[in-house]
Parts: C-alpha cells; sequence; structure tokens
C-alpha cells in the first residue's frame, strides 16, 4: 500500500513529500510519509481527495483546523501539514536517518 499512497501523493499539489522507514523503531507503524500544503484550505481540501480515492468514511485528525492533518493507515502514517507547522514540529528532523529515496523506489517498480 505505501507504493499506492505514494503514487497518489505525486500526482497531489503538495510539496516536499518526503518517506520514512520506520520498521523496526516501534509497533505502531512501518512507514511515515510527511507533505506540506501553503494553506489550510488546500490540505484539507487534499484529505477530502485522499479520502474518496481510498474510501476512507471518517476524517482524520486535525481536519476541522487544517493545518496538521494525520491518516492512520495500518502500517503507514501520513502528515499533511500547512508549511509553517510542518517547520514548527519538524518531524523530518526526528526520522532523518530513516529516510528513502522516493525516486529510487519509483523507478524500481517500473523496470
Amino acid at each position: 500500500m505505501l507504493q499506492k499512497y505514494l503514487d497518489y501523493l505525486m500526482t497531489q499539489k503538495g510539496k516536499n513529500i518526503t518517506a520514512y522507514d520506520i520498521s523496526g523503531e516501534n509497533n505502531l507503524a512501518d512507514y511515515v510519509i510527511i507533505q506540506h500544503f501553503n494553506g489550510n484550505l488546500d490540505n484539507k481540501k487534499f484529505a477530502e481527495t485522499f479520502m474518496q480515492k481510498f474510501g476512507i468514511g471518517e476524517f482524520p485528525d486535525g481536519y476541522s483546523r487544517g493545518e496538521w492533518i494525520i491518516f492512520d493507515l495500518d502500517r503507514v502514517i501520513i502528515h499533511s501539514f500547512v508549511a509553517d507547522k510542518r517547520e514548527k514540529y519538524n518531524l523530518d528532523k526526528l526520522w532523518q536517518n530513516k529516510k528513502m529515496d522516493l525516486v529510487a523506489k519509483k523507478s524500481k517498480k517500473q523496470s
């Protein structure tokens, strides 16, 4: 499912999409994806289209404010921020040594 989510995110207007392989770090998830949008409305619109695409019936945590929306998708967690909140909470730093090369991952799939 990770690749399906990444493929979809790449078609949206999210910026600086980054994925981290945290398998073995905890029991909550194997992967974390972080992205951001310029504003709350863009972030909320992304959440709505993501919910429709993947058949998610309940609004995710953070949807009402639109600043930091979290999709908990079993073994994949998606954090979708507005730019200033992404910078403020800096989750990228937490997992910086677990960053995945999305270009290489995508090209493997196409081979």
